[in-house]
């Protein structure tokens, strides 16, 4: 870029909102997995697996109120800003089971979430902790924990979904645990 059209782009903050919600929302719910397909013989989206992903729960995770809950929601596709069935983001998927399976008001908001209940350590942690991951700069993923190294979240591109705690992505971004209950 010449020198003069760089300074008039840097002299013109009207143009640094649309750049900054651009990166804002391409960090939003941790990286785009593999893009869900229509499945006509079953009338819905499906979310193709990975392999450090699944929608079919890992065998011997514990029973509880709030497992079935979160795993009444697998599948549903991921949606910015979402809460319902129609497609829930992350923060919108762990505020609606904690309601759901405890009454447990939260906030819609993967930060705000993260100052609610007591720190927990990554080495300590049991099914229904709340585990955060930090983009770039701040919180911006929320799920919830299952137990044997699993968590179950809504993920961009892929929708709510089983991961693995140690796949790539989610080790090296993992910022820390709550612990609501």
């Amino acid at each position: 870029m010449p020198r003069a059209a760089a300074h008039r782009f840097l002299n013109r903050p009207s143009l640094y909102v649309p750049v900054f919600l651009s990166v804002f929302l391409l960090a939003a719910c941790a990286p785009i997995g593999p893009r869900p397909y229509y499945s006509r013989d079953l009338g819905r989206w499906i979310s193709s697996p990975g392999r450090n992903y699944t929608i079919t729960p890992p065998a011997g995770l514990p029973s509880s109120k709030l497992r079935e809950v979160a795993e009444s929601y697998l599948g549903v596709p991921y949606l910015f800003g979402g809460q319902s069935r129609d497609g829930m983001d992350c923060s919108g998927f762990v505020r609606q089971v904690y309601n759901e399976a405890e009454g447990v008001q939260l906030p819609h908001n993967a930060s705000a979430m993260s100052s609610y209940g007591r720190d927990i350590a990554k080495s300590d942690l049991k099914p229904g902790d709340i585990l955060f991951f930090k983009g770039l700069l701040f919180i911006d993923h929320a799920g919830l924990y299952m137990g044997n190294g699993y968590f179950i979240h809504s993920q961009s591109g892929v929708g709510v979904n089983y991961t693995r705690l140690d796949a790539p992505y989610f080790a090296a971004h993992f910022a820390g645990a709550k612990r609501v209950l």
